[in-house]
């Protein structure tokens, strides 16, 4: 990708900025299979095949390997798409000995060093506010309201793509679209559940759905800009 093509002004320089810009939030196949185990957990305990306390050791055991999922994905997308470069965050150089002792002179050698630290420790902390969520009484006993945790989580995952900027390209607007349709369903699936219209692992297994499903059109998006017009243009 070439420095020049990101002052485009055109629909392609557009896109070329939104998958710059984007290129993390793309990276679907990091948390995919977290929703994907959670909502086979969720429908083998709705079915009763799990007890209780079996139950809570899958959960842990997938949020376990979630933990080693998130790093090892992350390089799965570099070597296959590649890094993009992020820009160093301005600091005063009279901070630069208490606020970045050692990373400033480490990332100037290596502009393109991976930053999994970051990425990573957020992920970790959502799939920890899940595991609250998701085997609540392990935690919270009776004080437990996992369908509002479920929601205010469901809702972070979300929001952000309703409301970020797009491009002219369809497949962009797409993403907006089914994200804003997935939040509705949500808001009305959740009342449906707080007024005893809905159990509570029949709400939690549809809202895995949509996060999964969310998830895997990020992944297509990122692969079908990447591999899809990009590639065109690179043999123009």
């Amino acid at each position: 990708m070439q420095t020049a093509a990101l002052n485009d002004v055109s629909s392609q320089g557009q896109d070329l900025r939104y998958l710059t810009a984007h290129f993390r939030d793309l990276q679907g196949l990091r948390m995919a299979p977290f929703w994907l185990e959670l909502l086979v957990l969720t429908s083998l305990a709705k079915t009763g095949s799990l007890s209780r306390g079996h139950l809570a050791w899958a959960a842990a055991v997938v949020i376990a390997a979630q933990f080693g999922w998130l790093h090892l994905g992350g390089l799965w997308y570099d070597r296959r798409y590649g890094v993009v470069k992020e820009p160093e965050p301005a600091v005063p150089s009279g901070l630069i000995s208490i606020m970045h002792p050692e990373g400033t002179p480490q990332r100037a050698a290596n502009p393109l060093a991976r930053r999994y630290g970051y990425v990573s420790g957020v992920n970790a902390v959502l799939c920890l506010l899940w595991a609250f969520t998701f085997v609540p009484d392990l935690f919270l006993g009776h004080l437990a309201q996992p369908g509002m945790f479920a929601f205010f989580f469901a809702t972070f995952q979300v929001f952000g793509r309703c409301i970020c900027p797009v491009t002219d390209n369809w497949s962009v607007v797409l993403r907006r679209v089914l994200a804003t349709t997935a939040m509705i369903a949500m808001i009305g699936i959740y009342f449906d559940y707080r007024f005893a219209r809905m159990d509570l692992l029949t709400w939690m297994a549809l809202m895995f759905s949509f996060l999964l499903l969310l998830d895997l059109y990020d992944h297509w998006l990122l692969s079908h800009l990447l591999n899809g017009d990009f590639a065109e243009r690179g043999h123009e």
